[in-house]
């Protein structure tokens, strides 16, 4: 320590170390992605990425479209979406950026300050070092056959290499619990009403991130700081209420959005969300299944070198944080139950199918950091641990500038939400068997050719820069009904239902082929029939799978 004094490294702690961190995890993850399965800037997605894009592409042109997901990371995606255009491709690099060169290094600045106020500094650089290893460290503990699972779909979403929703939900949970440990330990207000204010952001980007508040509501109560559970409350509000008409603009009143899943349409059509009591959507998203608990146990006993060893971590933590503060232990505690309970129980949730990391994602951090914590559990050492290197806390004081930057971020989405117009499904639609939300903005010049027995299709799309793509060639009569049961009528390939708010438009149409090039010859009979273009791509540049991100606008033609 007086060789640091010396040389005056002390007070320049903990950027001393966190700088170099953030340096070694950016070669990790360049290392990562350039030995991974991908196709250029396509990693494995498998999530909500379209919903969010294509939300923000709405945006973009000044319509607020169905509201399926938050409104947050549509609205910050929008200026994106705006300038790269209606195709994900073409944004995907700029976002996968963003993640990787800022999100990430915030991540693991989080991880210090969470650990330093478990533990002290030295924890807290352990948690930063731990931070960047955890997710390859993990491999070698699951079966051979999980690896390719593991490596190919898990990491790059845990890592930031997508455009789901999970990873800046993650980052914005290791904020708030950095405000709450704060407020834990000290007075401030500011710290308090902070926590609340990114909590919101954080629900605002998915609503399910609103099983977090438990955890600080509980922490506080421990520590009878009613006044703070109170104020975190109210700092809620203001996203909350955006929330709420964000969701009332385009599907009505309904913050628990309906699955994508749930919105293919059947032979009798799902009553519209406002139509459904809250309690009958709540089963949906709260089910609270102990059996399919039970089977994720049983999955990690399958796949994982030893299910008791990850059950035996979270309650060694959560005795180990006790021993310093009990309020701290049960921050965490019902923080990962909260998460692990309820999504857990969720039967789209298992993991032979990978589902429940991605899932679980925002609450991971509090294992780990239960994990983290058990050297606390050391006799004589542990517990003197966080008094050799205490983490002081220093009082921050939020300047002016910061202030209003947060309420412009607090304002815009709610004045947009409110004064857009609700999109009328000339912009975007729903492709309900694979659960795809796609622009259908896209101009390809669609032209077609009478030749012997069929059409000649030729198109001029752009192909995107990030990644290979292909074509998905789409068909349907000019208009037709949905089936003999059901009425609706499909015109141009394309259903909208009128809900009074924005309506729900669904892409009907037969795919045909697929082809690298820019022409394809359907053999198609006699009858007035409508065309549309996909393009499409996948982590593996294969053809025969992956879906479209954006879909072109319809050709009519009359075959004699």
């Amino acid at each position: 320590m007086r060789v640091a004094e010396r040389l005056s490294l002390a007070r320049h702690e903990p950027w001393i170390v966190l700088a170099p961190l953030v340096v070694v995890q950016w070669v990790v993850l360049a290392a990562f992605a350039l030995t991974v399965q991908r196709n250029g800037w396509l990693f494995y997605q498998g999530g909500d990425q379209t919903w969010f894009y294509t939300s923000a592409w709405e945006l973009s042109h000044g319509r607020v479209p169905e509201t399926l997901v938050g409104y947050f990371w549509p609205f910050a995606l929008a200026p994106l979406a705006l300038v790269a255009g209606p195709n994900f491709l073409d944004g995907l690099p700029v976002i996968v950026l963003v993640q990787v060169l800022a999100l990430a290094p915030l991540a693991l600045c989080c991880a210090y300050w969470i650990a330093a106020r478990i533990g002290g500094r030295l924890l807290g650089y352990f948690a930063a070092a731990a931070w960047i290893v955890a997710p390859f460290a993990a491999q070698p503990l699951f079966v051979g056959r999980y690896h390719e699972r593991w490596n190919e779909q898990t990491l790059p979403q845990a890592l930031g290499f997508t455009a789901l929703g999970d990873f800046p939900s993650m980052v914005l949970l290791l904020v708030a619990a950095v405000f709450v440990l704060r407020a834990l330990d000290g007075a401030a207000r500011g710290d308090v009403i902070a926590a609340g204010v990114v909590v919101g952001l954080a629900i605002a980007l998915k609503p399910a991130n609103g099983l977090f508040v438990f955890a600080p509501l509980v922490a506080f109560a421990l520590a009878r700081r009613w006044r703070a559970g109170l104020e975190f409350a109210l700092a809620l509000v203001p996203a909350l209420l955006t929330l709420l008409v964000w969701k009332y603009r385009g599907t009505g009143i309904s913050v628990l959005a309906l699955d994508p899943a749930v919105l293919a349409a059947p032979a009798t059509p799902p009553p519209h969300p406002s139509q459904v009591p809250w309690w009958e959507q709540a089963k949906d998203f709260v089910p609270l299944d102990i059996h399919q608990l039970n089977h994720q146990f049983l999955g990690f006993r399958e796949y994982f070198w030893s299910a008791r060893l990850l059950e035996f971590v979270p309650v060694a933590g959560a005795v180990a944080v006790a021993r310093r503060s009990i309020p701290k232990a049960a921050f965490f505690a019902v923080w990962l139950a909260a998460f692990f309970v309820v999504k857990g129980s969720s039967p789209a949730v298992s993991v032979e199918t990978g589902t429940i990391w991605r899932l679980l994602m925002p609450a991971w951090p509090a294992y780990f950091f239960l994990a983290v914590a058990i050297p606390l559990l050391v006799p004589v050492w542990g517990g003197r641990l966080p008094e050799r290197f205490p983490a002081p806390l220093r009082e921050f004081r939020w300047p002016r500038r910061a202030l209003v930057a947060v309420a412009v971020l607090l304002a815009v989405p709610l004045v947009g939400s409110l004064l857009l117009p609700p999109s009328k499904g000339e912009g975007a639609a729903k492709l309900p068997l694979q659960s795809l939300f796609l622009p259908i903005d896209q101009d390809v010049g669609l032209a077609v050719t009478p030749v012997e027995d069929g059409l000649d299709l030729s198109w001029q799309a752009p192909e995107p820069r990030s990644a290979n793509s292909f074509f998905i060639v789409y068909r349907s009569p000019l208009e037709y009904t949905l089936s003999e049961g059901d009425p609706r009528v499909i015109r141009q390939g394309k259903l909208c239902e009128e809900t009074g708010h924005a309506p729900r438009c669904t892409i009907e149409m037969e795919e045909v082929g697929r082809t690298r090039g820019s022409r394809f010859v359907d053999r198609v009979g006699t009858g007035q029939w409508t065309y549309r273009i996909g393009t499409a791509a996948n982590h593996l540049d294969d053809e025969s799978r992956g879906d479209p991100f954006v879909i072109s606008r319809p050709l009519n033609i009359s075959v004699e």
